[in-house]
């Protein structure tokens, strides 16, 4: 099966989510034949969003547009929808969509193993669930005016989990509501060199991921780091000892510091707070 989606710009859709108006983007089911194979897409606004080919286990290519076409209506009705927060998951085979933490909306997506050629704008290899997920909400969040999240997100949900990656991407420049730092103080960054080494728990450096060395946190601890001048934030998940210099509290990755916007100073004023409560005790 293949997927495309069209992103669509408009700067007025986002008022289709803003309670008080009835204005609503337009999501339809339409069917066709193709090489005496049935297919169907989800379209929004008359662009593409999903497409699916023949009959599968989950029923025939119409019965899935349909229901994934139903359910982006019902989706799209909540007056009190906000875009912004609009993040992709996934349960197992089933691609979903979250808001706040909470499942909205979940589907099927097309067949992995059909021989049906992809679209020239589908990602390399097979996709999993997440991919299709994200390129739903990407485009969702598009045709309702809000911010598509970056590429590196898909990395991040690789590395550091699906809640993780979004209070990463979604963090604004002021800290939230329910930030409370477990402890403050100067960061630094590593790379170079380090890059391909072993970290302390065996795994190997990647100057560019989300990582950070800590003197006692646990391994696998994921802390929020906000970087105090820039308002700048990020995820990131304890695998290496350190920083070595009496006055700095946490040694960042290269890619944790760019996402801080600390690379140019080297070293940042930054709160950090644990994200997992599991984790939260300091080893002895």
């Amino acid at each position: 099966m293949s997927l495309s989606v069209s992103l669509v710009n408009s700067n007025s859709a986002y008022a289709a989510a803003t309670p008080g108006l009835d204005i609503c983007p337009e999501v339809s089911a339409a069917t066709w034949e193709e090489n005496d194979q049935e297919c169907a897409t989800v379209t929004i606004n008359g662009k593409d969003l999903i497409v699916f080919r023949g009959e599968t286990n989950a029923g025939s290519a119409e019965d899935r547009a349909e229901d994934i076409a139903d359910k982006l209506k019902d989706l799209l009705k909540d007056g009190k929808l906000d875009a912004s927060k609009l993040v992709p998951a996934s349960e197992g085979n089933l691609a979903t969509i979250r808001v706040d933490g909470v499942t909205v909306l979940k589907f099927a997506v097309p067949d992995l193993n059909n021989s049906a050629p992809a679209p020239a704008n589908a990602p390399a290899g097979p996709a999993n669930p997440i991919d299709y997920s994200f390129r739903v909400v990407n485009a969702l969040r598009c045709v309702l005016g809000a911010p598509q999240l970056p590429s590196s997100f898909l990395k991040m949900v690789d590395s550091q989990g699906t809640d993780a990656a979004a209070i990463a991407c979604l963090t604004k420049s002021t800290a939230p509501t329910n930030f409370s730092p477990n402890f403050s103080g100067h960061a630094s960054w590593y790379g170079g060199k380090f890059h391909g080494r072993r970290t302390s728990n065996g795994d190997r450096y990647d100057q560019d991921g989300f990582t950070a060395a800590h003197r006692t946190l646990p391994f696998g601890t994921k802390l929020l780091v906000m970087n105090r001048k820039t308002g700048a934030s990020c995820v990131v998940e304890v695998n290496d000892r350190g920083p070595f210099v009496d006055d700095r509290v946490i040694d960042l990755s290269r890619g944790a510091a760019s996402k801080l916007k600390m690379l140019s100073s080297g070293v940042a004023v930054v709160d950090c707070m644990v994200i997992d409560p599991n984790k939260a005790q300091e080893e002895d």
